[in-house]
């Protein structure tokens, strides 16, 4: 099943590396937790993942992160109240938003390429998670 998952910390001018770097990091902590710590050998078990960074156009710069993810009907909400549960630890004004991409995927993903950053992909963290 894809999804669209989008994350905002609401926090103002928090960079964007930090807000990736932490992503990753509660990403790698549900891995560990749903796949065990060995989870880096097992990237058949990992979500396809797209990551489109978006700093807001206001004069306040909120970044926040939207996703596209091919994830099991069985473990959406396992993911979204883990995910949402760790930042909200660390940026406790944290909201989130879950849809569900079906014939309109062509427009998810114009949304997404709107702003014109890197794309995250499964590749990328697989780098990084290798790297660290």
């Amino acid at each position: 099943m894809k999804i669209f998952y989008t994350i905002n910390p609401h926090i103002e001018n928090l960079s964007m590396n930090t807000l990736i770097k932490d992503f990753r990091y509660f990403l790698q902590k549900y891995y560990r937790k749903t796949i065990g710590p060995r989870y880096f050998k097992h990237k058949d078990r990992q979500f396809q993942i797209g990551i489109f960074p978006e700093k807001t156009k206001k004069e306040i710069k909120e970044p926040h992160l939207h996703m596209i993810l091919e994830i099991k009907l069985n473990e959406i909400k396992k993911f979204q109240a883990f995910i949402k549960s760790q930042f909200k630890q660390k940026y406790p004004s944290t909201t989130d938003d879950l849809q569900f991409i079906t014939h309109t995927e062509p427009k998810v993903w114009a949304y997404c390429l709107k702003e014109d950053l890197n794309i995250i992909t499964n590749s990328d963290l697989y780098i990084k998670a290798n790297n660290m």
